[in-house]
């Protein structure tokens, strides 16, 4: 994965009449044309992106097992040892980036 970045186009004061922008790559003292920098992700990276992607379209949510909970919770039979608590918690706390 490759993304390109535009060269740095400062933008005009809200009072100043605006100028239209150059289409042209301007050519340095040298004579060169300038250059667009660009940025190259590791696969590390784009793999990274690509998880993040997915988990944002996901809902996260098991309607099966909510729909049981709620009807353990109605019925009185919803029961969560503090031991399984605990390691749920513990659980979840060594899986965080810190």
């Amino acid at each position: 994965m490759t993304n390109t970045i535009q060269p740095y186009t400062p933008r005009p004061a809200m009072d100043a009449t605006p100028t239209p922008p150059t289409t042209k790559p301007q050519a340095s003292p040298t004579g060169q044309t300038a250059q667009a920098d660009s940025v190259t992700l590791s696969e590390a990276a784009q793999t990274s992106a690509t998880l993040v992607t997915a988990a944002r379209g996901a809902t996260g949510v098991s309607q099966p097992h909510v729909n049981a909970i709620k009807a353990a919770l109605a019925n009185g039979s919803y029961n969560v040892s503090p031991e399984n608590l605990a390691q749920a918690i513990s659980t979840v706390l060594s899986e965080t980036p810190r």
